[in-house]
C-alpha cells in the first residue's frame, strides 16, 4: 500500500465487498467462537467495525499484517478494544512462525490474499493456523483489468526501473481461466473441507476521475519508488491506462462536463474447514 492514510480515505470498494461477504456469512461468523485472526487487516477498521460485531460474543480476534505502517495505524485506534490484538504475520512465508501453528479457531481474511504469489503455501498456513475443527473465510481479488496497466507501465523505460517485480503485485488469478476450480482444488489438496468456493463477477462506480486515481494510488505498490520529478507524469500514466480499461459516464451540469467510472472485477470467495481428525 501506497499510504495507510490515503487506503483508509480511498477504499470504499474494498469495504463494501467485505461488508456484503460479511452479511451473506453473519449466520457462520455468528458461529465462530474462540481465537480468531483476520488476514491482511491492514488498517483494522474492517476488524474492528465490521468482523467483530458479527463474532460470537466469546469471541477474540488478531488483526495480522505484513506492514508495520498498517499495524501502527490499527494499534493507535483500535488498541484499547478488550476483544483485539495485533500482530506481524506474512501469511505467504516459507519460514512459517511454528508459535502461531494450531493456534486459531477460525480465520478470515477480506481483500489480502491476491497479493500472494504462491496460493498453495498461503493456504498451507492457513491450514497450520487452525486447530482441528477451524474454519476459515477468505475473499480477494480473482481478476481486475486495471493490473494489466501495470504491465504495460513496466514497459516503459521510464519507469522500467522502479516497476521490475511488476509480477509480484498481479493477483495470482489474474490469468486463471477458472480460478474458482483452481482454488477448490489447492484448498481440497492441502487438506480442507470446502463448505463454499464461487468467482463473482462484480461492479463498483466511482463517481469521479479524482475519486478512482485516489483509489489507485492509495494501493498502487509503485509510486513511493517514482522519483519525484517523475510522480505527476506517472500518477497520470498510470490513471490514464487503468481508465482506459473501464467504462465512463460522462454528466453535464450544464457548465462543464465530469465523469463518473463503472469498474467490473471478480471475487472469489471461499469458506472451509480443517477436518476434526486432522493433524
Amino acid at each position: 500500500m501506497n499510504s495507510t492514510e490515503k487506503y483508509t480515505k480511498a477504499s470504499d470498494m474494498q469495504r463494501r465487498d467485505a461488508s456484503e461477504v460479511i452479511e451473506e456469512f453473519s449466520d457462520e461468523i455468528g458461529k465462530m467462537q474462540g481465537k480468531c485472526i483476520d488476514i491482511g487487516c491492514g488498517p483494522g477498521n474492517v476488524t474492528k467495525e465490521l468482523i467483530l460485531p458479527k463474532l460470537g460474543c466469546n469471541a477474540t480476534i488478531v488483526g495480522a499484517d505484513i506492514s508495520e505502517e498498517m499495524l501502527n495505524f490499527a494499534r493507535k485506534n483500535y488498541g484499547n478494544e478488550e476483544r483485539m490484538s495485533f500482530i506481524h504475520m506474512d501469511i505467504e512465508s516459507k519460514d512459517f512462525s511454528k508459535e502461531q501453528t494450531v493456534y486459531y479457531d477460525n480465520a478470515l481474511s477480506f481483500y489480502c490474499l491476491h497479493w500472494c504469489q504462491n496460493m498453495r503455501r498461503t493456504v498451507e498456513n492457513i491450514y497450520k493456523l487452525l486447530r482441528p475443527g477451524g474454519r476459515g473465510l477468505v475473499m480477494f481479488l480473482s481478476y481486475n483489468n486495471g493490473f494489466d496497466a501495470y504491465m504495460k507501465l513496466q514497459r516503459n523505460p521510464r519507469y522500467q526501473p522502479y516497476m521490475q517485480d511488476v509480477g509480484k503485485y498481479i493477483p495470482p488469478y489474474h490469468s486463471c481461466p477458472n480460478p474458482r476450480a483452481t482454488m477448490k482444488k489447492t484448498l481440497e489438496e492441502v487438506g480442507f473441507e470446502v463448505l463454499h468456493c464461487s468467482n463473482r463477477e462484480k461492479t463498483f462506480v466511482f463517481e469521479s476521475l479524482e475519486i478512482l486515481q485516489n483509489h489507485i494510488l492509495a494501493v498502487n505498490p509503485f509510486f513511493n519508488r517514482i522519483p519525484d520529478d517523475l510522480k505527476d507524469e506517472y500518477k497520470e500514466e498510470v490513471t490514464k491506462e487503468i481508465t482506459k480499461n473501464k467504462i465512463l459516464f460522462e454528466s453535464n451540469n450544464g457548465e462543464s462536463s465530469s465523469y463518473s467510472v463503472l469498474d467490473r472485477y471478480g471475487l472469489l470467495i471461499a469458506y472451509f474447514r480443517k477436518p476434526n481428525n486432522a493433524h
